[in-house]
């Protein structure tokens, strides 16, 4: 313990440093822009076209290793693009498609998204829905800009500067960074629409909010606290999605024999495909996936609780049902097999009797991801035919994780008797 004059000097000097520590913390902070001359790299590591099918039980490469993790696809029946290859994306190619792409979506420093003046008037009505645009004609793509500098500041180190998801950390961390380029993302409430499927802006800011429990995404909530924009870094982070997209499209159509060298006809191409992954941003943005009315029932009583975890219990463990989720979650996820999501890595279903939910656990969290599946990890969409069914599925899931929360006999099925798994003499956990 401190005492004596010295403790005094110091207790005074930190009470009147008090107010401008929370004033600095409250007002935010002012982050550095991008370099003037920094531009985004053309994209040089492997582009997965079609994840291997393999389910033989195996473990992924440790940390680090995840371009050897990718590049093993081939070899295991997967197909994949390398865009270095000179053989089929010559630098007469690469060379166009890089001035195009900055064309077309700008720098780190000054991010667009399509043209800054006389761009399509329902282009420019779908960026401003998407707040990929403001209304400010003079300055329409300043919230681009601002969202940038936070994301430079708090996200690049793991998710790299053109949204790879191979930042300086990415690599080293497991599950890997989420890679925006292929516009995918797992825990998201738009209506399934298969591939063209893109997350709306509010899920976007959920994962911001809440972080992604059991990874290394943290919550980001208490930067709005301190001044920071998330709205502005969602709105980044489609830039770089769509930029993506579109970049990993023509270095594929360009690897298949397609001949874009010409420039004027490379910026045509360019602008035709963006406006085609535009569309399906606004479009997925404007269809939430809503519960049918009065399908979810608030504080049920005991036995309405009980009969719905059993029937939940039956409808997840029919392997010829309608839902049959016992295909994937071997045991509960207890005994799963790792397989390729679309990204070219390697996960597998969740170990339900953990209590870890990535997507987030409220009900409607859990819906969704059963409603609608995770496309790029190949968890398909429910087939349970009502939503009745499925809040059912989403009560037994719930309190799987917890024995004592299960019915005798659904308990004794999922544990076994009391006893042979350890933690299903209590709920707690």
């Amino acid at each position: 313990m401190i005492s004596g004059p010295f403790s005094l000097r110091l207790r005074r000097t930190l009470a009147a440093a008090a107010p401008l520590i929370a004033a600095l913390w409250l007002s935010g902070c002012e982050y550095d822009t991008y370099p003037k001359d920094l531009a985004y790299p053309l994209r040089t590591d492997l582009i997965v076209v079609n994840a291997p099918k393999n389910e033989t039980p195996f473990y992924p490469p440790g940390p680090g290793h995840l371009e050897e993790e990718i590049a093993a696809i081939p070899k295991l029946g997967g197909q994949v693009v390398d865009p270095t290859d000179s053989k089929k994306v010559s630098a007469a190619q690469r060379k166009p498609l890089f001035s195009a792409l900055n064309k077309a979506f700008g720098s780190p420093r000054q991010p667009r998204v399509g043209a800054t003046e006389g761009e399509e008037p329902e282009v420019v009505a779908q960026l401003t829905d998407l707040k990929l645009r403001d209304a400010d004609a003079a300055k329409p793509f300043k919230s681009l800009a601002a969202g940038s500098k936070v994301y430079r500041y708090h996200c690049v180190h793991c998710h790299g500067l053109t949204g790879d998801g191979r930042g300086p950390t990415g690599p080293w961390v497991v599950p890997h960074p989420r890679d925006y380029r292929l516009g995918e993302f797992k825990f998201i409430s738009s209506v399934n629409a298969g591939e063209n499927t893109r997350p709306r802006r509010d899920d976007l800011m959920r994962t911001l909010h809440t972080g992604i429990e059991g990874t290394s995404m943290p919550s980001f909530a208490v930067m709005e606290e301190r001044g920071d924009d998330l709205e502005a870094v969602v709105s980044y982070i489609i830039h770089l999605s769509i930029r993506g997209l579109v970049e990993k499209r023509l270095l594929v159509e360009i690897a298949s024999g397609e001949d874009y060298t010409d420039e004027a006809k490379l910026d045509e191409k360019v602008h035709e495909v963006m406006k085609d992954v535009i569309q399906q941003w606004a479009d997925s943005n404007s269809k939430t996936l809503e519960p049918t009315k009065g399908s979810y029932v608030e504080n049920p009583s005991t036995k309405a609780q009980t009969d719905s975890i059993r029937r939940g219990y039956v409808a997840f463990s029919d392997p010829k049902g309608a839902a049959s989720c016992i295909g994937c979650h071997t045991d509960y996820g207890r005994q799963v097999n790792f397989r390729y999501d679309d990204w070219g890595t390697l996960v597998r279903p969740m170990d339900l009797t953990k209590g870890v939910y990535r997507g987030g656990r409220r009900p409607i969290d859990l819906y969704w991801r059963i409603k609608g599946g995770i496309g790029p990890s190949g968890m398909p969409k429910t087939g349970l035919p009502t939503d009745k069914e499925i809040w059912d599925v989403v009560n037994f899931v719930q309190a799987v994780p917890y024995p004592q929360m299960l019915p005798e006999d659904v308990r004794t099925k999922v544990y076994g008797p009391v006893g042979e798994h350890p933690g299903t003499e209590r709920a707690e956990r």
